[in-house]
């Protein structure tokens, strides 16, 4: 039968489009597909390290602090027994009773702290708090693993695997101890234990993803973190798949577990050899239905865009057709920038622009991939929040001992971001200052709330204690990541800029500008407000006049220009 010319162009111009749409839609549907799937593991593997760093590792690093708090402190180092003092087990001598009761205070308003113990090296006693009487005479705690790993690990504290505990009411605990030395003697261990539930709840309590879930197995690989109660102290080993992709210190991978494809990530805790697993379902078909059903609606719209074309202009061949031809050709091979070029002012000028608009639906489809990336962005956003939310929490815990300080960081904060907008700060450098002028203070978790609420005025000694706040406070956000920055900010804080302030005593531009805008804040804010040592707070213009006499000084005088400045034109105290 014969064929048309007409029936030909139509023909081979649909033969075409459909090469070459179906090619380009491959293409980009498989580019799409792995930039989706890149994605979708990289963020697994993000979420699985702030659970990491800001759950977990937060919680190790405050009961780490807490051990070496008391392996550090005086009366332990110089703890010696009292000429004919038994072993003990299930008592505490005498002498030590003071400490025990400041261990009790500690361990009753921590629900998940079992005990608090010194094990001197003398005789393999254990001083416990509160004390157990169900532990077996011939304990040894020279003998168990968490006193021996100590000993092998001076200087620094130590994690325990899971274990049962040796008396008959702790159930199964973990330990984290350090070794107690005087002048180079060993005296003993200082250990805290910590019940299994509390790693459990940590784990628990964090959201990964919208139906993954987080294990923590130790290095034996038993899993003592779980959603699963049952899954608790099983090995790791019997979920075969499972356990043999665990074969490295981090990593990510796809694969089909508990009958569904998931994302597995893991990564191991420093130091204690544990890991932490993250478990996530993969749904591929969910993440490329928009990108597929766009696909699908350019492929269709093209192809009766071109059978109408088709129609209209199968009775000319001019050198028009050549041109779209050549067009359609390179767009085959990937040239996505083309554009057929009609000179004419006739239906192919009209067929080159339907043609040129549908490229660009290509082109867009191409581009749709790109939406991902405002998901991440997004996502950013999200873990953003999630920073300040756990900024804005240890804040909380810094003022929860302190009550004259209620609202100090906050108000502290905003007073700075409001100076440091006003000078033309960079954002970058605004969210550093945010997080390190809610977190100015932290340090002051490790001074006594006793002295912290002392009225009248401090003794030298006292006086010492409380300038150690900012070393502190830079020492416990040495684990956070996100913080390296902040921490340094905060560590100047009570600089001054004439060199006599502390704890480096650093002078002039050696003082980071955002910390001396913190200086500023926190002493207008402390003038303004109540203290044990002044009920009653000065008024704004009795601030104002403290604060420009100390400028050169105390203060840097930038600030403090542009501080007063604001002040002057502010009716607010802030």
């Amino acid at each position: 039968m014969k064929i048309s010319i007409r029936d030909k162009i139509i023909l081979i111009m649909l033969v075409v489009i459909v090469i070459s749409i179906t090619s380009i839609g491959i293409l980009a549907f498989n580019n799409a597909k792995a930039i989706v799937l890149n994605e979708a593991k990289q963020v697994s593997f993000k979420s699985l390290e702030n659970a990491n760093d800001y759950f977990l590792r937060k919680f190790m690093a405050d009961m780490e602090h807490v051990v070496n708090f008391w392996a550090d402190n005086e009366a332990i180092k110089g703890y010696e027994s009292k000429p004919g003092q038994p072993k003990m087990v299930r008592s505490i001598p005498g002498h030590f009773q003071e400490v025990s009761d400041q261990w009790m205070g500690f361990v009753s308003s921590s629900p998940y702290i079992a005990w608090i113990y010194l094990a001197p090296e003398e005789d393999g006693s254990i001083f416990i708090t509160p004390l157990d009487t169900t532990m077996p005479d011939d304990y040894d705690s020279r003998k168990r693993d968490w006193y021996r790993e100590a000993v092998q690990n001076r200087g620094k504290a130590v994690w325990s695997d899971p274990y049962l505990d040796a008396g008959e009411v702790g159930g199964i605990v973990v330990t984290v101890a350090r070794a107690v030395e005087k002048e180079g003697r060993l005296v003993g261990v200082v250990g805290m234990d910590i019940k299994l539930s509390r790693f459990s709840n940590i784990i628990n309590d964090v959201k990964y993803g919208d139906e993954g879930y987080l294990m923590l197995i130790n290095s034996k690989g038993e899993i003592f973190s779980h959603p699963d109660k049952q899954m608790l102290m099983t090995n790791i080993s019997r979920d075969e798949s499972l356990a043999a992709q665990l074969t490295s210190s981090e990593g990510i991978k796809i694969m089909d577990h508990e009958g569904k494809q998931r994302i597995v990530s893991y990564l191991t805790v420093p130091e204690t050899g544990w890991k932490l697993v993250g478990v996530a379902p993969l749904d591929m078909g969910k993440l490329l239905a928009p990108i597929k059903d766009r696909a699908m609606q350019v492929a269709v719209a093209s192809i009766l865009v071109t059978f109408m074309i088709g129609l209209l202009l199968s009775r000319i061949i001019t050198r028009p057709l050549d041109n779209i031809m050549n067009v359609i050709h390179n767009i085959s091979q990937g040239k996505l920038s083309e554009h057929a070029d009609i000179k004419s002012n006739d239906e192919f000028k009209v067929l080159g622009n339907q043609f040129n608009n549908m490229v660009d639906a290509l082109r867009e489809l191409i581009e749709e991939r790109n939406l991902n990336v405002e998901e991440l962005t997004k996502m950013n956003e999200e873990i953003r929040k999630n920073y300040l939310s756990t900024v804005q929490a240890l804040a909380n815990a810094i003022e929860a001992s302190d009550k004259y300080t209620r609202g100090h960081c906050d108000r502290v904060s905003s007073i700075s971001m409001t100076i440091a907008r006003s000078m033309g700060v960079s954002s970058e450098d605004l969210s550093k200052l945010e997080f390190a002028s809610i977190l100015h203070d932290i340090g002051k978790i490790g001074i006594s709330s006793d002295l912290l609420n002392k009225e009248g005025r401090l003794s030298q000694e006292e006086y010492e204690a409380v300038k150690q706040h900012p070393r502190i406070g830079h020492d416990i956000l040495s684990d956070v990541a996100f913080l390296n920055e902040s921490r340094e900010i905060l560590l100047q804080h009570h600089e001054r800029v004439d060199g006599k302030g502390y704890p480096q005593g650093l002078k002039g531009d050696r003082i980071a500008l955002l910390s001396k805008i913190i200086s500023v804040a926190d002493a207008y804010d402390a003038m303004t407000s109540s203290r044990p040592y002044r009920k009653i707070p000065l008024t704004k213009e009795q601030a104002i006049e403290e604060m420009l006499r100390a400028k050169g000084t105390q203060f840097d005088e930038k600030v403090i220009d542009c501080f007063v400045g604001l002040l002057a034109a502010s009716d607010t105290m802030f």
